[in-house]
């Protein structure tokens, strides 16, 4: 076995323990710099996010409804004036960045890696400045950064042993399930927990882990269940700092562990890849495999929605607004997981918000009607349109097994007839923002749009540069006070 960026080379049995032990050994200076610095754009785009969410109207129904029975506390709340409890304030701020379908994700092993160590290590680091009993403790940019990547490591393998996008298409929300070690990861390395510690942290993530994708039908719990995964690691990290043990060997028990029971009649032989954790671990950085969204809707339509925009610019007479009727169908072949996860064909007129962002039909729609899939399209005045609908209607989905490979996932081959039996098809194997993948200065033009729909010039710069010179900030609440303060509401 390798060290595991630690000085001396361990031998240790279980993938839980060979895991904890590199999170607790890691270095800054065992991160590649173009790690390091990709993952600050990450967190950039994370926060656009939670911005631009935090007042869309299922936000602050979640907000307000949880001022109900969460008593008021003192962890920051992106864009709210209003402090909770740590548990609480920081799945009010998953809820933010998943809030709008504009966050990240993995493609091989999908989850919302923003969504859930942004929100984790803001409510770990404050944590640091007011705990009963000991003298507040400054965190720098660096050690936040270096614990953010740790929590991104560790989520995306903890998907790579579970065969990633598998549980996707049995009908988890697998970005919650495999985000709860990752988180517990995270606010370990943050508190600089032994491997010890951070084994019972993540030990006790895992038997909290939990997520139904059935909650993309409708209703507004989705947009929360990021979360789940940031209050299930960050309750391990606190348990595991006081010396509260969880289970050992959490992800490869062969009997009530994490693999073994995600993994559950899923057909596969062997059913789980425990190696898979700590492959190539401290040389491979899925760091840089996170994808970022140019679309607000679900990831594995992007392609149908590229596809689409390149026949509209190819044949604009066939696109124009008054000869869309006469188009006779549309299908859309993609992924397994992609067909399962959007490929349904809506049984209800019109679509909750929720429902609109992950339905391929309505999103292709969207596109074909407004030239554009944005926020604006997803406002509760525009999702019962009779344009839109017809072209619904005519919209169908299958599985293709050549889609399934993870460099695959997000691409689709549309076809659409027209009524003079003109036909069009086109292929894409990867859209933008997963090959070619978002760029960090195009990552700052997606920031500074989104920042500037709620907030005034001068403070979208200020958290620009704070988050950008993040590896030089000596305390990192320097950041979180600007976080906190009010925000605008966007479009809805």
């Amino acid at each position: 076995m390798g060290s595991y960026g630690l000085e001396k080379p361990i031998e240790l049995q279980g993938v839980t323990a060979q895991l904890s032990h590199w999170i607790s050994g890691l270095k800054l200076s065992d991160v590649p710099p173009a790690v390091l610095e990709r993952a600050k754009y990450q967190l950039l785009d994370g926060v656009a996010c939670a911005l631009v969410g935090a007042h869309v109207p299922w936000s602050e129904k979640y907000v307000e409804t949880t001022a109900e029975y969460e008593q008021p506390g003192e962890y920051s709340v992106i864009g709210w004036d209003k402090k909770f409890g740590p548990l609480a304030a920081s799945m009010m701020n998953a809820a933010f960045i998943q809030g709008t379908e504009l966050d990240d994700y993995h493609a091989a092993a999908p989850v919302h890696n923003s969504a859930i160590m942004l929100p984790t290590l803001i409510a770990a680091t404050e944590s640091l400045t007011r705990r009963p009993g000991y003298a507040p403790v400054k965190v720098t940019g660096r050690h936040f950064l270096l614990s953010t990547i740790v929590g991104f490591e560790s989520s995306i393998r903890a998907g790579n042993g579970l065969y990633g996008n598998d549980m996707l298409a049995r009908g988890w929300h697998c970005g919650a399930v495999y985000g709860a070690p990752g988180s517990a990861a995270a606010a370990a390395k943050l508190f600089q927990l032994d491997p010890t510690q951070t084994e019972d942290a993540i030990g006790i993530a895992c038997t909290q882990a939990c997520g139904l994708m059935a909650a993309q039908f409708g209703g507004m719990i989705k947009r929360v269940q990021h979360g789940f995964s940031t209050r299930n690691g960050l309750m391990g990290a606190f348990l595991a700092r006081g010396h509260y043990e969880g289970l050992k060997s959490a992800f490869e028990r062969p009997y009530g562990g994490f693999l073994a029971m995600f993994s559950s009649g899923n057909g596969k032989s062997p059913p789980y890849r425990e190696q898979a954790i700590v492959h190539k671990l401290g040389t491979h950085w899925e760091t840089m495999h996170i994808r970022n969204k140019l679309y607000a809707a679900v990831g594995t339509s992007h392609g149908m929605i590229e596809i689409l925009e390149n026949m509209q610019a190819a044949h604009p007479e066939r696109f124009a607004p008054d000869q869309l009727p006469k188009i006779s169908k549309i299908h859309a072949a993609q992924s397994y997981a992609g067909f399962h996860h959007d490929g349904w064909a809506p049984d209800i007129r019109p679509l909750t918000v929720t429902g609109a962002q992950l339905c391929a039909a309505y999103v292709m729609a969207t596109q074909l009607v407004d030239r554009e899939v944005l926020l604006a399209q997803y406002s509760h005045d525009q999702l019962d349109r009779d344009e839109v609908w017809d072209l619904i209607y005519k919209i169908t989905c299958s599985h293709d097994p050549y889609f399934d490979p993870a460099e695959r996932l997000s691409g689709a081959r549309v076809t659409v007839t027209f009524d003079d039996g003109f036909v069009l098809e086109e292929s894409l194997d990867s859209p933008r923002g997963y090959d070619p993948w978002v760029t960090n200065e195009q990552l700052v033009e997606k920031y500074r749009k989104l920042a500037a729909s709620v907030l005034d010039p001068y403070r979208v710069r200020e958290i620009e540069e704070a988050v950008l010179n993040m590896d030089a900030l000596e305390d990192v609440t320097e950041l979180f006070e600007l976080l906190a303060k009010p925000v605008g509401k966007c479009l809805f």
